[in-house]
Parts: structure tokens; C-alpha cells; sequence
């Protein structure tokens, strides 16, 4: 028995892998971001889009539910110029790599053709990301996370932040099937454990703090409004404490790999013909 066990493993996990298809494929689209140098208006928020694009493989064991992984690539910027808050001065921009796994919960089929399917679909997942937000300063780019803009760093003041960390992706979307094709347009954002996607928190500071232990560029930069005097002794927060968060918006194409993916859809779920 302990000699078939090895046989029978391998052909239940071939038996487990025929009922699957894969598909391998690239996306492309735009993102923009929400918080503390970013506007409540939702058209202004579109007008700061970034262009963004990855790669992704999905597994899929039926169609009502799927898993995929995300290589994204993406930025987002902001700017207080650009959103009628010229007094305070604040600015950045961050590029954003992230990595996600990915459940896609299909409520709904419909069916246009013999091998042409519409799935809506719901999304969410878990997944790590890393930025680096930077401001410009006299032509040149700079990193603001290691200058320590709001004290980091400093005694009694908070440590300074990780520029990797994890989030939280949730979304929906619409996914055309052919027979060997994939085409989804989906849309989503990414909940975020910091306030400091954009470098600036709700943290209560204070300018001379900083210009005394982090440099005159740090204090210049974390109140752009002081306009670059010598260590006020003022206290002041730049933002709030709600965390920030970024949005994606895209149009994937990928390759259906392995079985007929018809077979696939044949399991029952909700579904329209049309």
C-alpha cells in the first residue's frame, strides 16, 4: 500500500490539475491616490492618474472562483499647488511596486455564444508593496523618508517608517472569456497600514525639533510654509491620521492554457444567455 501511495498522490494531483486552466497575461491602466496631499474632489483626483501595467497568472478550478497573482507597477503623486492649498506647500511623488495574491469570487455568468462568457466578478486579497516618495527640491529629486520631515528619528518622536509594507487589495470587475482568451477591465484600491504614502502623517511636530537634529532641508521641506527660517519653535501637524490609500484601474489580456476552458464552464452558477 505504502508503495502505491506515491502513484496514487500523482494521479490524484494530476486528476486535480486537468480540472484547472491557467492564464498568463499582462495588464495596463492608471492609478491616483487618496490623502493628505490629494483633493476630495473625485474629478480632480482623476486628473493626478499615473500610468501603471504588470503581469499576472490566474489559476482557476471553476467559474465561480479564481486565484491570481499581480506584478503591478504604478505611481502616484500630489501636489497642494494643484488643489487650492498653495499656503501650506507640501508635494511628492512615490513609483510603487507591488505583489499581490488575489481571490475573484464570480457571481454571475453571461453567456453570449457557445465559447463567449461575461463573468462580473468581486475581488480582494492580501499583498506587500513597496514606495518611496520623493518631493522636488531646486531641480533635483529627493528621498523624503530618510530626512525625517516630521521627526523621525528623534526622541519622542516616531521611528522611521518602513518603505515595504503590507496591504489589502479589494475590487471588482468585468471578465470576457473566448475560448483561449481572457479580457478583463477591473477597478480597485488598496487599503494601507500608514499614513505616509505620501510622507505626511498626522503627527504632531515641531520645526525646530527638526531643523536642530534632522538638518535645515528636513525642516524646509516638512513645513514648506515657515519658508525656510531657522528652527521656529512652532508645533503643528502637516495632515491627519487617516490612513492613505492608492487605486488602480485596468484592462487585463491574458492566455487560456490547459484544458478547453468550456469544459470549465460548464459547472453551474447564475447565468443569462443572451
Amino acid at each position: 500500500m505504502r508503495k502505491l501511495s506515491p502513484t496514487l498522490f500523482a494521479l490524484l494531483l494530476c486528476t486535480s490539475l486537468s480540472a484547472q486552466f491557467f492564464d498568463f497575461g499582462f495588464n495596463f491602466g492608471s492609478t491616483f491616490y487618496s490623502g493628505d496631499i490629494s483633493t476630495g474632489d473625485i474629478r480632480q483626483m482623476i486628473q493626478e492618474m499615473r500610468p501603471a501595467g504588470g503581469i499576472m497568472c490566474r489559476i482557476s478550478s471553476s467559474n465561480t472562483f479564481s486565484t491570481r497573482i499581480n506584478l503591478n507597477f504604478g505611481s502616484v503623486q500630489g501636489d497642494d499647488t494643484r488643489v487650492n492649498r498653495e499656503a501650506r506647500g507640501l508635494a511628492f511623488r512615490t513609483d510603487i511596486v507591488e505583489f499581490n495574491l488575489i481571490g475573484e469570487w464570480h457571481a454571475l455568468r453571461i453567456r453570449h455564444s457557445e465559447y463567449n462568457f461575461t463573468f462580473p466578478y468581486l475581488f480582494g486579497g492580501a499583498g506587500v508593496y513597496h514606495f518611496n516618495p520623493q518631493r522636488e527640491v531646486d531641480g533635483e529629486w529627493v528621498e523624503l523618508q530618510p530626512l525625517g520631515t516630521e521627526g523621525q528619528g528623534i526622541r519622542g518622536y516616531q521611528d522611521p517608517y518602513s518603505l515595504t509594507q503590507f496591504q489589502i487589495p479589494m475590487g471588482a470587475g468585468i471578465k470576457f472569456i473566448t475560448r483561449k482568451l481572457t479580457f478583463s477591465i477591473e477597478a480597485g484600491g488598496r487599503y494601507l497600514f500608514t499614513d505616509h504614502l505620501d510622507d505626511v502623517s498626522g503627527a504632531q511636530v515641531n520645526h525646530r525639533d527638526i531643523y536642530l537634529n534632522n538638518g535645515p532641508l528636513a525642516a524646509r521641506l516638512s513645513n514648506p510654509s515657515l519658508g525656510g527660517e531657522a528652527g521656529v519653535n512652532r508645533e503643528y501637524r502637516r495632515g491627519s491620521n487617516a490612513k492613505d490609500w492608492f487605486y488602480m484601474m485596468n484592462i487585463s489580456v491574458s492566455y487560456n492554457f490547459g484544458e478547453d476552458i468550456s469544459r470549465m464552464l460548464a459547472d453551474p452558477v447564475p447565468c443569462i444567455n443572451w
